[in-house]
């Protein structure tokens, strides 16, 4: 019988910013892995083999990569128009994949973790499911429709990336929302909490981030 390679269903890629969760994303045999840079050493830390590693490797001792397969490194230049991670990013959208998660990409480097937010904005322009995770929160773009079972009381925060996003309707949040409005510039929808366990946050034009706050994430 001949093994075929999945097909991708998402794609964790990893970076090394220092505001990671304590635990590493769970990943199943769907889930094409990305090391972008000194990732590479967070995925060793959580025992997580990548499928690629790709970077401008400035930040990355090369006796670190030890026996990696050399036909699994795509380099790249230090002189770039895009960072690693961006990079990492379309490397992943090549194969078709429908969600894309990120976490070693915030903290340290504020321009970075900045830059990190529109290439969120970027995967909603592709429908592409996205989320970033942090030691202390995670990220959601709501691609018309959003879903997550969370603790009651969870703080969860909505900001528009786009100038304005329109028909947002929440189902589950203590401050609901119907129909709304949300225009950049405005702190209106900030800290908003679960009042459920399960919560929907939905939006008609825009683009929306949901930012949850994780109660206990050490």
């Amino acid at each position: 019988m001949i093994n075929r390679q999945p097909r991708w269903a998402r794609c964790l890629i990893i970076g090394h910013s220092d505001d990671i969760p304590a635990k590493p994303p769970v990943v199943d045999g769907h889930t094409l892995i990305i090391a972008a840079d000194a990732g590479y050493l967070l995925a060793q830390k959580w025992g997580l083999v990548p499928h690629w590693l790709l970077g401008d490797f400035d930040s990355l001792d090369p006796h670190a990569v030890g026996d990696f397969p050399p036909e699994q490194i795509i380099r790249h230049p230090v002189e770039k128009d895009k960072t690693d991670l961006e990079l990492a990013v379309d490397y992943a959208l090549t194969f078709g994949v429908g969600e894309i998660i990120m976490t070693g990409v915030w903290g340290g480097r504020v321009d970075h973790s900045l830059g990190n937010i529109e290439l969120m904005y970027k995967l909603a322009g592709k429908n592409i499911e996205a989320r970033i995770l942090t030691g202390s929160a995670e990220l959601h773009l709501v691609n018309q429709s959003l879903k997550l079972d969370l603790p009651v009381d969870t703080v969860v925060s909505l900001l528009p990336l786009s100038a304005e996003v329109s028909g947002v309707t929440t189902r589950g949040l203590y401050y609901p929302l119907r129909d709304a409005v949300i225009k950049k510039g405005s702190t209106w929808t900030i800290s908003n909490k679960a009042a459920a366990r399960s919560i929907e946050i939905k939006c008609g034009t825009g683009v929306l981030l949901v930012v949850v706050i994780q109660k206990d994430p050490r």
